[in-house]
C-alpha cells in the first residue's frame, strides 16, 4: 500500500511468504497463504483501477497468482515426499528389521517418554518383560532360520494381544519387552498371564521336542512407583522378577517384590529398626548394584532350600532374614573395594572380610533381629573351621548359617565378577561337591544341588 497499492513494483514479494510457509507446514497451508495473497492483490486491482478499458494491472496479476498456487503446489508436494521419507527413515530405526515390532531403542526412549508422563500425569505404568523358554535349544535343533521363525511369530501374537497404545518391543535375542500406559500392575499380571497361557497353547512347529513338548515363556512384571522412581529402575525390577520366573521353573508371570516388601510382616522388629534396615539397604544398592542382586538372588535360593527340605516357617523366616541381611555389613567397605574390576589386595582383602562382624553388630543394636545375629556373623565360616571371622568348625557353627553359606557361594560362583569368571550351575555343583566337609556342611550338599536342579 506504501509503495503504490495496485500500481506497486512489490506484489512479488508475497512469494516470500508461500514458499516459507509451503516448506514449513506443508501443502495446505502454503496453498491457503497463496490463495490469500492471490486475492489481496487482484482486489486492489479491481477496486483501486478506475479507469475505463482494459486492466493492466489485473491481467498481469493473474499470471502472479497463478504463479503462487502452483509454486504452493509443487513445494507443498515435495514437501510431502520429504516428511514421508523422513517418517519412513524414523520407522526403520524403531522397527526391528527381524520381527516387525519396535526395537531395543525404542524402547529406552519411548519408556522414559511415558515415565514422565505418568508421574506428570498421576497415571499408573506397567512394564512386561518376556523371555522365550528353551529358545536356545530350539535353535540347536532346528536352526537359526526356523528360530527367527518363531520370533516372528512370537512377536506377532504379543502385538496382538495388546492394544496400539502399549510399546511391544523386542529387547534382544529372544527377549521382549511391553510398556502398558494407563496399566495398574494387576491388569498388567492379568494381560501377561493371558498371554503366556496362549502361547503355551500355540501350535508352533516343532514344539514336541521342547521340554513339557510346548513352547512356553516366562514373564516378569512391574511397576512404576513415585515420582522418584526411573525408567532405569522400572527395568531392573521387571528383569529380576523375569530372573525369579525363569528361576522357578518357567512358564511362568512373576511380580517384582522388593527386599523391603519382605520385612512387612516381621511384626516383631520396630518401626525405627526397620527404617535404619531400609535406608542402609538403599545405601548399599546405589555404592553397589551386585551386592544387592545378589543378595536378592541368595535369599531365591535360601527360599528353594527351605521349601524343598520342608524347613519350619519359623526357620525359614529367621533363614530368609538372615540373607537378606547377611551383606549388611558392607555400608562400612570402601567403594573403591566393593565395586573394584581386579582381585582384591591383601588390604583390601581384609577389610571385606570385616563385613560379617560388622553386620552383626548393626543388627544387634535393632529390636526384633537378635535371632538372626549369629546366622549373619557365621555365613563365612567354613565346616572345617578354617573360615572368618572366628574360626568355628562343624556343629559349632549356627545350622542356617550353614545354609546361608551354600547359598552365598552358589550365588558368588554363577553370577561372577568383573575379576572372577563365571561358573555354570553344573560347574558350580562341582565345585561345592569337592568342598563338601571342607567348606561345606556334608549334610547339606546333595539337597541344597538337588532343591536347585528341582527349580532350574
Amino acid at each position: 500500500m506504501v509503495s503504490g497499492a495496485n500500481a506497486s513494483y512489490y506484489k512479488f514479494l508475497f512469494i516470500f511468504l508461500v514458499v516459507a510457509y509451503t516448506i514449513e507446514r506443508g501443502m495446505k497451508t502454503g496453498m491457503t497463504i497463496a490463495i490469500g495473497s492471490s486475492a489481496i492483490i487482484l482486489s486492489l486491482d479491481l477496486f483501486l483501477y478506475n479507469l475505463k478499458g482494459v486492466n493492466p494491472y489485473f491481467q498481469s496479476d493473474i499470471a502472479l497468482a497463478a504463479m503462487y498456487i502452483v509454486i504452493a503446489w509443487i513445494l507443498g508436494y515435495y514437501s510431502k515426499l520429504e516428511r514421508e521419507h523422513i517418517e519412513e527413515l524414523k520407522r526403520y530405526v524403531n522397527i526391528d528389521g527381524l520381527t516387525g515390532v519396535y526395537n531395543h531403542r525404542y524402547f529406552h526412549e519411548a519408556l522414559k517418554a511415558e515415565c514422565e508422563m505418568g508421574q506428570k500425569k498421576k497415571w499408573p505404568l506397567s512394564l512386561i518383560m518376556l523371555d522365550i523358554d528353551y529358545f536356545k535349544i530350539y535353535n540347536d535343533v532346528y536352526g537359526h532360520q526356523q528360530g527367527d521363525e518363531i520370533l516372528k511369530q512370537v512377536a506377532l501374537i504379543i502385538k496382538e494381544k495388546f492394544l496400539e497404545s502399549d510399546h511391544v518391543c523386542r529387547y534382544g535375542g529372544d527377549e521382549f519387552a511391553v510398556v502398558l500406559p494407563k496399566t495398574d500392575r494387576d491388569a498388567a499380571i492379568q494381560s501377561a498371564d493371558n498371554l503366556r497361557k496362549y502361547i503355551a497353547d500355540y501350535d508352533f512347529p516343532g514344539r514336541e521336542l521342547l521340554p513339557d513338548r510346548s513352547f512356553t515363556v516366562s514373564i516378569g512384571v512391574a511397576e512404576l512407583l513415585d515420582e522418584n522412581d526411573t525408567a532405569l529402575e522400572l527395568i531392573n525390577r521387571a528383569d529380576a522378577a523375569l530372573y525369579r520366573a525363569k528361576f522357578f521353573k518357567r512358564n511362568r508371570v512373576e511380580l517384582y517384590a522388593s527386599i523391603f516388601d519382605q520385612f512387612n510382616s516381621l511384626k516383631s522388629a520396630s518401626g525405627a529398626g526397620m527404617t535404619s534396615v531400609k535406608s542402609l539397604i538403599t545405601v548399599i544398592n546405589s555404592r553397589d548394584s551386585y551386592t544387592y542382586n545378589h543378595t536378592e538372588r541368595v535369599v531365591l535360593y535360601c527360599q528353594v532350600f527351605a521349601d524343598y527340605i520342608g524347613m519350619d516357617s519359623n526357620d525359614k523366616m529367621l533363614l530368609i532374614y538372615g540373607a537378606y541381611l547377611h551383606d549388611i555389613g558392607k555400608i562400612n567397605v570402601s567403594k573403591s573395594t566393593l565395586i573394584s574390576d581386579r582381585p582384591l589386595s591383601t588390604e583390601e582383602w581384609e577389610e571385606m572380610k570385616r563385613h560379617p562382624r560388622d553386620s552383626s553388630e548393626i543388627i544387634r543394636q535393632m529390636d526384633g533381629l537378635g535371632a538372626i545375629v549369629d546366622i549373619v556373623l557365621q555365613h563365612h565360616e567354613k565346616f572345617d573351621g578354617t573360615g572368618y571371622p572366628e574360626g568355628l568348625k562343624g556343629e559349632e557353627i549356627h545350622p542356617l548359617a550353614r545354609i546361608l553359606t551354600l547359598a552365598d557361594s552358589f550365588d558368588a560362583m554363577t553370577a561372577g565378577r568383573p575379576y572372577q569368571n563365571c561358573r555354570s550351575y553344573e560347574e558350580a555343583f562341582s565345585e561345592i561337591r569337592r568342598c563338601s566337609g571342607t567348606h561345606f556342611d556334608p549334610d547339606l550338599t546333595e539337597p541344597f544341588i538337588a532343591a536347585i536342579n528341582k527349580s532350574i
